[in-house]
């Protein structure tokens, strides 16, 4: 089901969004009630990011479009406890983010956030099958044993990159690392994924496959998805829209 969201901006460093997403699958993941987050920017006026309540469920798929500098990756930031509300909250399986110590949120997000970045962020002196498991190296509430193992081989498998595991990054095609950085952000079995600007970089072509590709692997994890995008070529790949930055309103 396509659900309408809709945006007022206000001033041209303010968003609003009007109209809060909903999903109909019974486990909330992921809530937000009436988040106001500012930031002093130098130079020019503040930055003001409004977001009415909205809930993501497992399995649900979520696109936030909009230009450069519409507070896509600060409402990403904020899903994951980098970032802090100034007023409203950020509910992560009945749990207020704003609520938890730092440490509980470094926790949060290291054993229930997978991140896919812009920028891929892969170690190049890693092998594929490495970098996969590289949040098990970086996070002492993970436990790197044969069971993480095999589900970084079975993402590898599912993202048709089983036969490359043991080679270098700076060996793959640049759709193959997108494929690589997915399957990093599965590998922890997180209940939400956020990707910003997954097709970025990407041939026409890879779009719409790594958009598919990522609604798919985070659907069968039984994980919620939100992909910042400004690309609207993708947007059909996801179960609704939210737009940011938009003064013409929402989209669906």
């Amino acid at each position: 089901m396509k659900t309408p969201v809709q945006t007022t901006v206000k001033t041209p460093v303010q968003t609003t969004v009007q109209t809060p997403v909903q999903t109909t699958l019974d486990a909330l993941l992921v809530e937000t009630t009436n988040i106001v987050f500012r930031r002093a920017a130098e130079g020019s006026s503040d930055f003001e990011l409004r977001v009415p309540a909205f809930a993501l469920s497992a399995g649900a798929s979520l696109a936030v479009r909009g230009p450069s500098g519409s507070g896509k990756s600060t409402l990403l930031a904020l899903l994951s406890g980098e970032l802090l509300p100034l007023e409203g909250e950020v509910r992560a399986q009945g749990r207020s983010l704003s609520e938890m110590s730092d440490a509980a949120r470094r926790a949060y997000r290291a054993t229930s956030v997978g991140q896919v970045f812009q920028t891929f962020e892969l170690v190049a002196s890693l092998d594929v099958l490495e970098n996969v498991l590289l949040p098990f190296r970086l996070h002492g509430a993970l436990v790197l044993d044969d069971a993480a193992r095999a589900r970084a081989l079975e993402l590898l498998g599912r993202v048709g990159l089983a036969d490359k595991s043991r080679r270098p990054i700076d060996r793959l095609s640049h759709g193959e690392r997108q494929r690589v950085a997915i399957a990093r952000a599965l590998v922890t079995r997180p209940s939400l994924v956020l990707a910003d600007e997954p097709t970025g970089n990407l041939d026409p072509a890879l779009k719409r496959v790594i958009a598919e590709l990522l609604v798919l692997e985070a659907r069968a994890a039984n994980a919620a998805l939100v992909v910042a995008t400004h690309d609207e070529s993708i947007l059909g790949s996801f179960g609704a829209v939210l737009a940011i930055g938009d003064a013409h309103g929402g989209t669906r």
